[in-house]
């Protein structure tokens, strides 16, 4: 929706901090906008529960439109559960319990919340709160609310969501709140996948995954998960089944309130602890009440025409601004509310790891000349090629080294080309998608796209795929959203760029054999039903070649498989020739492409991806990897880990299994598999699954003894070549090592 702030009224203290939230212009200039932010207001003044962070105030007149929360100190429940893995299944029932109740408030009130997933729910001290009402919709106001546009998180979305129809009520929050309990209780949603296309789907058609779900709890999230709205439970009964000692002695009588704190485990209790703190620390600034709060390091959209995205200080009816003042330097919250720890977080590094690039001893150079040019290489590859351990494609001068990324995040994704390794970064907290190169010889930092803030709207997540590598450039989406700039591999300067169309946002690119193929959402947005527009250019001269709009399509799906542009939607999978843009195949459905490039695709078994033609009915698992050579690995859950297991659809290989721990990413490296997890890196053979090497793990590994609040960090991306592996973490270590 917009930028939020930290905000005290003056002369406040800690018990009277606000989440101050302004509001994007684009969506100021909307002629119905302010009717029905005023409406949504109004609805939301009217909730009061202590497990729903309240509306404090705002002001749908003033210049810039603003609203005001009650601020809650605090980790969201996607933050506690990703540093300190699942909650207990009687802290999950509690919470389970209060956020229901939180529901039935807002409810009561008239309105959805339309967007209830793990970010949204904030852990305090006396217990959990929903926040973020931004995108609710007040049930009176539904004249109001536009059609075909997708509102929710991926992952935690109710089919109504997904179909992007007027259908979301009350009992689409309860699907995503069994959605929430879930990935509380397992550390994973009911619905993760890779792909946003293949998350839809799953939706959409009820497949849930509950493998590791608590028997106490599976029958109450199943019933949440139904597809027919009219069969969940409502709010009253979902009370009284995961806090059946609250219940009221009569029936129909109104669900208690639990008494006494609320249970929350020690390491939940020191991220609360911590997030306390830092607020506090906050209020220490000197406060300045007539000055607008300066513009946040990592704005969730793009820089907008004025210089920064802070209201204007009021005169005149818009005093009320006066009213308060910027407890922050940096004061972007976004999801959590809980920003503040930035300026915790850009201190030194605690764990005293170096922020540049760390080696460690030198590897033996080979002897010759220099090392020939490598081919890109990504990390959502599953097949690496069958030259990906020869170590004469390393880059010059390299030996295993490990760092850290500048400014923290996520890596989402990752490519190797031209000696730079490119990483998109995310960070949830800040909402923010950036770009960041290192050299991939020793781990030094080189260049940063861009510059300052991040690509697209993070809330929606655009930019996150949207770069590619072809020779010494980058393509990638552009920070102002009018296209794809062309990137200077070298110092990350922009050197062209790709035009875009007005309405639509750029959001994923391929370079293949001398053409550029790009992708842009429309309408909608990402994963929106409504119109998105294909191109293709020449990587020589930037001309275009052709153009497309696609109804119901994926943008962020766009990918070659063989020498076909491959493309999947709400309705059906395509692809299409390179050199004209006109449909060579098409299935009716949406198939799930496994990762980057592969040649077999899962739909209604598997099929072909080029050809779309069906090679199997069906294929036990999900596809973790896909070979160049048709044989496909597929991991599934266990209570110890994940089975992997070698099919091949011909026939002739496969049989074999080993046990990896559970989401490590798997990879086909030359005649090897590679697994990368708690126990370092894993080398089998791909003849017959046999454990080759235990590499464990190296100098810089943040596995052991390293990682955030209460267990060690997670292995995030992971990419082969020239015989080394390239690594990232959710703490933001990366490193390089050999393949054993």
């Amino acid at each position: 929706m917009g930028t939020v702030y930290l905000a005290v009224p003056r002369g406040g203290g800690p018990h009277d901090l606000v989440a101050l939230k302004t509001v994007r212009r684009e969506l100021e200039s909307e002629g119905d906008f302010r009717v029905r932010f005023r409406r949504e207001a109004e609805a939301a003044r009217a909730v009061r529960s202590p497990h729903v962070s309240a509306l404090v105030d705002s002001d749908a007149t003033a210049e810039r439109p603003w609203l005001a929360t009650q601020y809650v100190a605090g980790p969201s429940l996607d933050e506690a559960v990703s540093r300190l893995g699942p909650l207990p299944v009687d802290v999950v029932r509690e919470l389970g319990a209060d956020l229901a109740r939180g529901l039935a408030a807002v409810h009561g009130s008239r309105l959805v919340h339309r967007d209830l997933k793990p970010g949204n729910v904030v852990l305090g001290g006396p217990g959990p709160r929903l926040i973020d009402f931004g995108i609710a919709q007040a049930y009176d106001a539904t004249v109001l609310t536009a059609t075909g546009v997708m509102v929710g998180s991926p992952g935690f979305m109710s089919p109504e969501h997904v179909a992007g129809d007027r259908s979301v009520t009350a009992a689409s929050d309860v699907f995503c709140l069994g959605a929430v309990l879930c990935f509380a209780a397992t550390g994973h949603g009911p619905f993760d996948d890779s792909e946003l296309a293949a998350i839809v789907h799953r939706i959409s058609q009820g497949r849930a995954e509950l493998a590791g779900l608590p028997d106490e709890l599976r029958e109450i999230v199943s019933d949440c998960l139904r597809q027919d709205p009219a069969a969940r439970p409502t709010t009253g009964e979902l009370i009284r089944a995961l806090d059946p000692a609250t219940a009221a002695a009569r029936p129909g009588a109104s669900p208690a309130r639990r008494e006494g704190p609320f249970p929350w485990p020690d390491g939940v209790r020191q991220l609360i602890h911590t997030h306390e703190t830092a607020a506090g620390r906050a209020l220490l600034a000197p406060p300045t009440p007539d000055t607008p709060p300066p513009p946040p390091a990592y704005p969730a959209a793009p820089p907008p025409p004025k210089p920064d995205d802070a209201p204007p200080a009021a005169t005149g009816p818009r005093r009320r601004w006066r009213r308060w003042a910027v407890a922050t330097g940096v004061g972007l919250l976004a999801g959590t509310l809980a920003a503040v720890l930035l300026t915790l977080q850009n201190r030194s590094d605690d764990t005293g790891r170096p922020q540049g690039g760390r080696s460690g001893p030198a590897a033996s150079p080979e002897p010759g000349a220099a090392a020939p040019t490598a081919p890109p290489v990504f990390s959502e590859m599953s097949d690496f090629g069958p030259k990906a351990l020869d170590r004469t494609l390393r880059p010059e001068g390299w030996q295993p080294w490990s760092a850290s990324f500048e400014q923290g995040g996520a890596a989402v994704e990752c490519g190797l080309g031209g000696g730079v390794l490119l990483c998109s970064l995310y960070d949830e907290r800040r909402r923010a998608t950036w770009l960041e190169a290192k050299n991939a010889a020793d781990g030094t930092p080189l260049w940063r796209y861009p510059e300052e803030g991040g690509l697209g709207d993070g809330e929606r997540g655009v930019g996150l795929r949207g770069f590619d590598l072809h020779g010494r450039h980058a393509y990638v989406a552009s920070s102002d959203q009018a296209g794809f700039d062309v990137l200077d591999l070298g110092d990350g300067k922009p050197v062209a760029r790709l035009p875009g169309r007005s309405g639509y946002e750029p959001t994923a690119v391929r370079v293949h054999k001398g053409r550029v193929f790009v992708a842009y959402a429309g309408d909608g947005g990402v994963g929106a039903a409504g119109n998105m527009l294909f191109r293709a250019f020449s990587a020589d001269d930037r001309e275009q070649l052709w153009e497309r709009v696609i109804r119901n399509a994926f943008p962020q799906s766009l990918d070659i498989v063989g020498d076909r542009v491959w493309i999947t939607g709400l309705e059906e999978t395509l692809t299409l020739a390179p050199k004209t843009g006109r449909t060579l195949a098409r299935n009716p459905g949406n198939c799930t492409l496994p990762s980057r490039g592969a040649l077999y695709v899962s739909c209604d078994g598997v099929r072909d991806a080029r050809t779309l033609k069906k090679l199997d009915d069906d294929t036990p698992g999900g596809i973790a990897a896909v070979s160049r050579d048709g044989l496909i690995l597929t991991s599934s859950r266990q209570s110890q880990g994940a089975r992997v297991q070698a099919h091949d659809i011909r026939g002739t290989r496969g049989g074999w299994a080993f046990t990896a721990d559970a989401d490590d990413p798997v990879a086909v490296v030359a005649d090897r598999v590679v697994t990368l997890g708690a126990r370092g890196v894993r080398v089998f053979t791909l003849a017959d699954g046999t454990l080759e090497a235990s590499a464990g793990t190296f100098a810089g590994w943040p596995i052991e003894g390293g990682g955030s609040v209460g267990r060690p960090a997670q292995p995030g991306t992971a990419l082969v070549s020239g015989g080394a592996f390239y690594a990232t973490f959710d703490d933001g270590t990366v490193l390089s090592a050999p393949v054993r």
